[in-house]
């Protein structure tokens, strides 16, 4: 998947942390809402399997060993179609419960539902289309963790479109988001929040990389460095994988620094790519990076990787953006109203940039992230 400008947040400062609550982009969600909600007490769960205490990659948890393993059915998780084969846009709805995975053509007809689940709020698509990861809410959070604020537990599952199945694959006090697959399907990229107290406070957001095969994860961007008042997200890296760009976020007197940056893996400096600018998504061929220009209202651009040949793709502050597979059209949300993102498409040269498509109104939905691929 094209992990596009996915899971917007803005940056609250209580009790010396950093809690997400809402978008300041246009297109995520309202404070005070589920999917970037604000933590509450880590209760029973707040142990981490395998954790040393530290800062280590171990304290990334696969699991929760005070709490039991989540099933399917906890998340209310039901099949309805397979993921239908060519080129399609796959979106969420996160208005009902339970919620719902969904594709489309890329025109916007043949809208066909995959799977339902508890509020479903980030997802990736691998490379084949033949798996989604997705961030699920613990219907049973309070119980689990004693965390009573909206979604502030989100787990990875994965959804296996041959079998229609779908399995967890790390959970425990954490929550996951900007899912992202790695160019060899074998591995997943997320931000993730962890550890919530009962005052509100979390670790904030770091990027870990999980294995696809047992949920194992390692610590990656600025890692054990990072702060409460600066948050990593918006994962992607290179084709070779030795490149990992993301979007760090630094908090000061109230207000937000976003750079989009780069670090050789696994050990390289971080290195500013652009500076006033966030939710990097690599083009197909890995030569351009589409951007969100934070100092000119968050309009879509995109530019060679050095930073030359900068394009506007549209005038509209759109998030979670996606490439089309053959790298000359973008797809976007943009919230018009809160808790109302339309599906709106435009050519990727900037011909469309004030002229965008719109291939879904948002009608009841409340869509949050957004796929374009092609199954074979």
């Amino acid at each position: 998947m094209n992990l596009g400008i996915s899971v917007l947040v803005v940056a609250c400062l209580g009790a010396g942390a950093v809690v997400a609550c809402g978008s300041d982009e246009g297109g995520g969600s309202p404070a005070g809402t589920g999917g970037v909600a604000t933590g509450g007490a880590a209760g029973a769960g707040g142990s981490n399997l395998g954790g040393s205490g530290g800062d280590a990659a171990s304290d990334a948890p696969v699991g929760d060993g005070s709490v039991s393993k989540p099933e399917p059915a906890d998340i209310s998780f039901k099949p309805v179609a397979p993921i239908p084969p060519g080129e399609q846009l796959l979106f969420n709805d996160w208005n009902a419960a339970p919620n719902a995975v969904l594709s489309m053509k890329p025109d916007g007809s043949g809208e066909t539902k995959i799977f339902e689940a508890y509020r479903v709020w980030s997802m990736g698509v691998s490379k084949d289309a033949s798996k989604i990861a997705f961030a699920c809410g613990d219907p049973l959070q309070k119980e689990h963790y004693g965390i009573e604020i909206g979604d502030a537990i989100q787990h990875t599952w994965v959804y296996d479109g041959a079998s229609q199945t779908a399995a967890v694959l790390a959970w425990g006090n954490i929550n996951d988001e900007c899912h992202g697959w790695s160019p060899k399907n074998d591995s997943l990229v997320v931000c993730r929040r962890r550890d919530f107290t009962p005052t509100g406070e979390n670790k904030t957001y770091r990027i870990a990389r999980l294995s696809a095969a047992t949920g194992a994860s390692e610590w990656l961007g600025i890692g054990q460095d990072a702060t409460p008042t600066s948050m990593e997200l918006h994962p992607q890296l290179s084709a070779d994988e030795g490149t990992l760009y993301y979007t760090l976020i630094q908090v000061a007197g109230g207000k937000q620094a976003r750079s989009i940056m780069k670090k050789t893996l696994p050990g390289g400096s971080p290195a500013v790519v652009r500076a006033s600018a966030s939710g990097g998504v690599l083009s197909p061929d890995g030569t351009r990076l589409l951007f969100a220009d934070t100092a000119q209202k968050s309009a879509l651009f995109s530019m060679k990787l050095d930073g030359s040949d900068v394009v506007q793709v549209a005038t509209r502050n759109g998030t979670n953006a996606t490439w089309s597979p053959d790298g000359k059209k973008v797809a976007y949300l943009w919230g018009e109203t809160q808790g109302c993102s339309h599906i709106e498409v435009v050519l990727a040269d900037g011909s469309q940039a004030d002229t965008p498509v719109r291939v879904r109104d948002c009608g009841s939905t409340f869509v949050t992230d957004l796929a374009w691929v092609v199954k074979p």
